[in-house]
């Protein structure tokens, strides 16, 4: 069984396509707030022709480059909240606050069982990190939760899992930050490596 961190995130949802667009965090939130307010301020300001010191256009601009800094921040080292118990064959949550948050936990996967994992952040450079939105569906009570892969070691755990996932014939949707259709993240993103996916793990994508 893999352990990975749980994320205190919330997710949005593009209400046509079921696409996670980005992520939130109260970290998140108020940084981005602080952008608002600086954009806001700047627009407001020139919209009705205001004289505005030049001291004060340098603590605006200053603040539009630390929201976005603060909120990347945020959004980038979201905090651990626990830890994601994965398996074959089940997955265990364990919240280090709110105990009854998962209260479906432990989720024993079976053959109807329905995956999607959505990229909500990545990054290769200086570290290899990536942000993941989880939904088990299927199951008599559908879930969603967050987890983190912060180093090349994670990222190697969660092919694991996910190959043995393939294996067991669960039906999994894999989407990358643009909504487009992957295999382990970053695989199948062209007709042979689909065809080639399909052939190896007989899976419809």
């Amino acid at each position: 069984m893999t352990e990975f961190d749980l994320l205190k995130i919330g997710s949005k949802k593009d209400p046509l396509t079921g696409r996670v667009s980005f992520t939130e965090s109260i970290q998140f939130k108020i940084s981005m707030g602080i952008v608002v307010a600086a954009i806001l301020s700047i627009s407001t300001l020139t919209l009705l022709d205001f004289d505005v010191p030049e001291w004060a256009n340098f603590f605006i601009s200053m603040g539009t480059v630390l929201g976005y800094s603060f909120a990347f921040i945020a959004l980038f080292f979201s905090r651990n909240a626990g830890s994601v118990k994965i398996d074959h064959d089940k997955i265990s949550i364990t919240p280090k606050k709110n105990k009854d948050a998962f209260p479906s936990s432990p989720i024993n996967l079976n053959e109807n069982s329905k995956i999607r994992l959505s990229v909500i952040q990545a990054t290769r450079f200086p570290v290899h990190r990536t942000l993941l939105h989880v939904e088990i569906l299927g199951i008599e009570d559908p879930l969603d939760f967050g987890i983190v892969l912060r180093n090349k070691k994670k990222h190697q755990q969660y092919y694991e899992v996910l190959e043995s996932w393939y294996r067991a014939g669960y039906e999994i949707r894999e989407f990358d930050q643009l909504g487009s259709r992957v295999f382990k993240l970053n695989q199948g993103k062209n007709y042979a490596d689909v065809q080639k996916i399909k052939q190896e793990y007989g899976i419809e994508w």
